[in-house]
C-alpha cells in the first residue's frame, strides 16, 4: 500500500542514501569487526538498520527527516571508508559468495513475516500508527500524539524507521510499520543462526537454535493438566488483569477461552498459549518487534575479546538503538556491563575492564539521555526538577515501586507470591522448565573464563535483572516489569543453547530424549501461535480501527491539509492516521481520555471546537447517528463547510471545515 504511487526525486535520494548506508555498514563489518566472510552480508544489513536509527534520531533534532537520513548514511559510510583497507577482488567476491545463502534466507523470512504482519494488527496499533503518521509528517523530535504539548516518552525507534518509509518510500503507515517489524524478526533469526553456527560449527544446530529462540516461551499451557479443584484454589489466590479480564471471569474459564484482543486475524489465539510471562517471539508483534532478540544476537556477533575504540564505538551505537527500542534491555545491559567491569577490575587488579565499559557506554548514555525516548524524557524532567524549573508533565513516565516479599509479576495473573503453594505452583508452571537456563549460562561462563566482555555482561545482566524483577514493580503498570523478565529469559536462552547442544551431542540416549522433550514443552506455545499467524496471511487488513471509507479519505487527503490543521474525530487515532495531522489535546496518557474531551465528543459544537483550535472535523455514520437532533442542527450553521462526503452501503464519512466558526 502506497501513499502516492509517483516516484519523486526525493525517493531516488532515499534510495541513494540507503545504498550508501549499506555500503558503509558492509565496510565496517568487513574491515573493522573482523567477522568471518559468511557473516559479512547479513551483519551489514543489520548494522545499516541498527546504526542508522540513533543517528537519524540525533540529526532529526536539527534537520528534516530525509537530510537526517542522508547524514546518518554518510556518517556510517565515513567510518567504513576510513577503516577500509585494500583487498584483492577475489577476497571481496568470497565474502559476497559465502554470505549469499544467509542473505537469501534473510529476505525470504522478511517476505514471510511481512505477510503475517499484514494479517494482524494486535498490540496497540491505535497508538503506534498515529506515532508513525505524525513523525512522517515532520513531528520530530516526536510529541505525545494525544497531547502535542508533551514530549513522547516511548520506545519509538522502529516508528522512526517506519516514518522514513512513509515519507520517502511512499508506504502507508500500517504497511511501513509491518515491514520494519518484519525486518527485525528476519534479522534476529538469521543473526541467531550465524552466532550459533560460530559456536557449534554445525549447520543443523544453528537452524535448530534459531528455531528454539523463536518458538520458546513459558509453559502456561501446562495449567490445563491440573485438576479443577486445584485451578479453583489457584483462582482464589490470584487477580486476573489486563486482557485476561475480558477473556474470562475465572482462571479455568480463561484457560478454555480465546484471547480477547483487538486486531486479530481470522482465528484467535487460545488463551492457554498466550503466556502471562515470556511470550514466544512469534508474538513479538509489539511496538519494538523483535528488537530485543535482534540486539542481543548482534551484540554477541560483534563482541570482541579485545576491542579497540572504533569497535567499541560501533557497539555503543548498537546500545543507542536499544535505548530507542527497548529501554528495559538497555538497563539490563548497563547492569551487566558495569557489574562485569567491576568484577574484572577486582580480579585482574587493573582498570582495563572499567575503561572498556566507559568507552562502550559513554556515547550510548549521551545519546540515550539527550536524543529522545523514554530515558531522555525522564532525564530531562529530573534535571529540570533539580534546577527548580516547571515543565509540562510527561506522558509514559516510569516510577518503580518496591515489592516485598518477593513475587513473580505476570501480565494476566498479577503478582504471584512464593509463600503460598497455589501461586508457587502457578509460578513453576509458567517458568519452571526455563529456570535451568540461568545455571547453565553461568556454568558455561565459569568453564570459559576467556569469554568476551559483552557475553559475560549479558549473562550477568540477565541474572541481576531476574533478581530485580522479583522485588521491583512499575507504578500504574500492571505487569510492566515483565518486559525486563522477558528480556532476561531470552538472553539466557540464547547464551545457553551452545551448552545445550554440547550436552545433547555428548550425552546418552536418555539425556538426549530428555532434552528433546524439554525443547518440545518450551516451544509448544510458539508452535501454536505461529500456526495461527500463518493463517492470518490469508486475510490482509489495514488496521482494526480503519475501514474502506477511511482508506479512501487517506488516499485523497494524506498530508495534504495545512500543516497546522487540527482534526476533530471521536476516534483521535483514526484522524491522525488518515490525515497525518494532530487531533488536539485528548488524553493525559495512553488510554486515559480527558473529561473535557469526552464531554466534547458527547456534544460536538463546531463553535466550541473551533475555539479549542480545531480547523476540521471528520465523522462517520455510526457516530453521527447517535447524536441528538439539536447537536446535528449546529452543523448546519453557515460557518460549517462540508468538504467531502463518501458513502458505502449504509455507512459514510464526512470531512468538514470549521475554521470560519472562530
Amino acid at each position: 500500500m502506497t501513499a502516492n504511487p509517483e516516484m519523486t526525486p526525493w525517493f531516488f535520494l532515499f534510495l541513494l542514501s540507503s545504498l550508501l548506508l549499506w555500503f558503509g555498514a558492509f565496510l565496517i563489518a568487513r574491515f573493522e569487526l573482523h567477522l568471518p566472510p559468511r557473516e559479512h552480508l547479513s551483519v551489514s544489513f543489520a548494522l545499516a538498520f541498527v546504526l542508522s536509527i540513533p543517528l537519524i534520531n540525533l540529526f532529526s533534532h536539527f534537520f528534516p527527516l530525509l537530510w537526517a537520513y542522508l547524514l546518518a548514511a554518510l556518517c556510517v559510510l565515513g567510518v567504513g571508508v576510513g577503516r577500509a583497507r585494500k583487498l584483492p577482488l577475489q577476497q571481496w567476491l568470497q565474502g559476497l559468495r559465502e554470505g549469499f545463502p544467509s542473505t537469501t534466507v534473510l529476505f525470504g523470512l522478511l517476505a514471510l513475516f511481512y505477510l503475517i504482519n499484514r494479517g494482524l494488527s494486535i498490540f496497540d496499533e491505535n497508538y503506534n500508527l498515529p506515532i508513525v503518521a505524525r513523525m512522517a509528517t515532520g513531528d520530530l523530535p516526536p510529541h505525545f500524539v494525544f497531547d502535542p504539548r508533551k514530549p513522547l516518552a516511548y520506545h519509538y525507534g522502529l516508528h522512526l524507521a517506519s516514518a522514513l518509509l512513509v515519507q520517502f518510500a511512499q508506504l502507508a503507515p500500517w504497511s511501513a510499520f509491518d515491514l520494519v517489524r518484519a525486518f527485525t524478526h528476519a534479522l534476529m533469526l538469521v543473526l541467531a543462526g550465524l552466532w550459533f553456527y560460530r559456536r557449534t560449527n554445525h549447520l543443523w544446530a544453528a537452524v535448530l537454535g534459531a528455531l528454539l529462540i523463536y518458538l520458546a516461551g513459558s509453559t502456561q499451557w501446562l495449567l490445563v493438566f491440573l485438576p479443577l479443584p486445584w485451578l479453583e484454589k489457584i483462582n482464589q489466590s490470584i487477580t486476573l488483569i489486563n486482557t485476561a479480564v475480558e477473556s474470562g471471569s475465572t482462571l479455568y474459564e480463561v484457560l478454555l477461552s480465546q484471547w480477547k484482543i483487538d486486531g486479530l486475524g481470522p482465528v484467535s489465539y487460545p488463551f492457554a498459549f498466550v503466556n502471562a510471562l515470556f511470550k514466544p517471539q512469534t508474538l513479538a508483534l509489539t511496538s519494538s518487534g523483535a528488537s530485543v532478540g535482534l540486539a542481543l544476537c548482534l551484540l554477541l556477533l560483534l563482541d570482541p575479546v579485545k576491542g579497540h575504540p572504533w569497535q567499541n564505538f560501533v557497539i555503543s551505537l548498537v546500545l543507542s538503538f536499544v535505548a530507542l527500542t527497548a529501554e528495559y534491555l538497555f538497563g539490563l545491559l548497563a547492569l551487566g556491563c558495569f557489574g562485569t567491569a567491576f568484577l574484572g577490575t577486582l580480579r585482574e587488579k587493573s582498570l582495563r575492564p572499567l575503561i572498556t565499559a566507559v568507552q562502550i557506554w559513554s556515547p550510548a548514555l549521551l545519546l540515550a539521555l539527550a536524543g529522545g525516548g523514554v530515558l531522555s524524557v525522564l532525564f530531562q524532567h529530573q534535571l529540570a526538577a533539580l534546577f527548580g524549573r516547571t515543565v509540562v508533565k510527561n506522558q509514559g513516565g516510569i516510577q518503580f515501586t518496591w515489592i516485598w516479599p518477593p513475587s513473580l509479576s505476570t501480565l494476566y495473573f498479577g503478582k504471584l507470591s512464593f509463600f503460598r503453594w497455589e501461586t508457587l505452583l502457578l509460578s513453576f508452571l509458567l517458568i519452571g522448565p526455563l529456570v535451568i537456563l540461568f545455571p547453565l549460562t553461568l556454568l558455561r561462563l565459569r568453564l570459559e573464563p576467556s569469554a568476551a566482555f559483552l557475553t559475560r555482561s549479558i549473562a550477568l545482566g540477565a541474572t541481576l535483572a531476574l533478581a530485580l524483577g522479583l522485588v521491583l514493580g512499575i507504578q500504574d503498570s500492571e505487569g510492566g516489569i515483565t518486559r525486563l523478565l522477558d528480556a532476561a529469559i531470552l538472553s539466557v536462552l540464547i547464551l545457553s543453547f551452545p551448552r545445550l547442544f554440547e550436552l545433547w551431542r555428548k550425552g546418552s540416549h536418555t539425556l538426549q530424549s530428555v532434552l528433546a522433550l524439554w525443547a518440545v514443552v518450551v516451544c509448544m506455545s510458539g508452535l501454536v501461535t505461529f500456526g495461527i499467524n500463518l493463517i492470518a496471511i490469508g486475510r490482509p487488513q489495514t488496521t482494526y480501527f480503519f475501514r474502506g471509507l477511511d482508506l479512501l479519505f487517506y488516499q485523497r487527503y494524506w498530508n495534504r491539509l495545512e500543516p497546522e490543521a487540527q482534526i476533530f474525530d471521536p476516534n483521535p487515532a483514526r484522524a491522525i492516521v488518515v490525515f497525518g495531522r494532530s487531533s488536539g489535546i485528548t488524553a493525559s496518557d495512553y488510554g486515559k481520555w480527558l473529561p473535557e474531551w469526552e464531554k466534547r465528543v458527547s456534544r460536538p459544537d463546531p463553535y466550541e471546537l473551533a475555539a479549542a483550535g480545531y480547523t476540521h472535523a471528520y465523522v462517520g455514520g455510526a457516530y453521527w447517528n447517535q447524536l441528538e437532533k439539536t447537536v446535528k442542527a449546529l452543523w448546519k450553521q453557515p460557518c460549517v463547510k462540508l468538504i467531502e462526503e463518501q458513502t458505502l452501503s449504509i455507512d459514510y464519512r464526512r470531512l468538514y471545515d470549521i475554521t470560519a466558526c472562530r
